[in-house]
C-alpha cells in the first residue's frame, strides 16, 4: 500500500507547478551544466556568498522576516532555480565573476533541459558590480513568477522571457 502511495505521488509531481520547486542550490545535473559552461569560459568562476559581502541579508533570507516573507533555508544569493520562462521546465541561473576583477560579475541563465555536454546559456548579462545583490524567484511576488536581480530590500530588475532568451525590465 505504501509503495502505491509513493508511486502515485511520484507520478503526479511532474504535474505540479515547477515554481513550487524554486531553490537556491543546484542539483547534480545543474551543477554539471554550470561546470561544463565554466570549462568553456575559463575567465569566470562561480560567485560565492563571500563575494556578495551580505552575510546579514543572507541570514535574513534563510530565517525569513515574518509576514509574507517566508524562510528560504537554502538561500544563496547567486543561485536560483525555477520555471523562469513559464514552459513547465525548471531553469536555473548563476552569477559568475571574472577571475581578473573583484567586482566584474555576470548573470548566466540556462533554460531547461540543458545538455551538460553542450551547455548553451539562454542569457548572459547584467555585467558589473553585483556585490550586495542577489537572485530572487517565486512567492510572495505576484504570478507569473519571474527572476529578479537586485540589492536586498529593493525592487531590482526583472528578467522577462523573450523567445528563447530574456530581456531586462526595470
Amino acid at each position: 500500500m505504501t509503495l502505491l502511495i509513493w508511486a502515485t505521488i511520484a507520478a503526479l509531481l511532474p504535474l505540479a507547478n515547477p515554481s513550487l520547486f524554486a531553490s537556491h542550490i543546484l542539483n547534480a545535473e545543474q551543477s554539471s551544466v554550470a561546470s561544463a559552461w565554466l570549462t568553456d569560459h575559463p575567465e569566470y568562476r562561480l560567485a560565492t556568498d563571500r563575494d556578495c559581502a551580505c552575510d546579514e541579508d543572507i541570514q535574513t533570507m534563510r530565517a525569513g522576516s515574518g509576514g509574507v516573507w517566508k524562510p528560504f533555508p537554502d538561500y544563496h544569493p547567486y543561485v536560483a532555480t525555477g520555471d523562469f520562462n513559464g514552459d513547465g521546465i525548471t531553469d536555473f541561473a548563476v552569477v559568475v565573476i571574472t577571475k581578473r576583477g573583484v567586482h566584474d560579475f555576470a548573470l548566466v541563465v540556462f533554460n531547461g533541459p540543458v545538455d551538460s555536454q553542450r551547455p548553451i546559456a539562454a542569457f548572459i548579462g547584467l555585467q558589473g558590480n553585483l556585490a550586495g545583490a542577489g537572485l530572487f524567484y517565486g512567492p510572495p511576488r505576484p504570478k507569473p513568477y519571474r527572476l529578479v536581480v537586485g540589492r536586498f530590500e529593493s525592487e531590482g530588475v526583472v528578467l522577462q522571457p523573450r523567445g528563447k532568451t530574456y530581456r531586462i525590465e526595470k
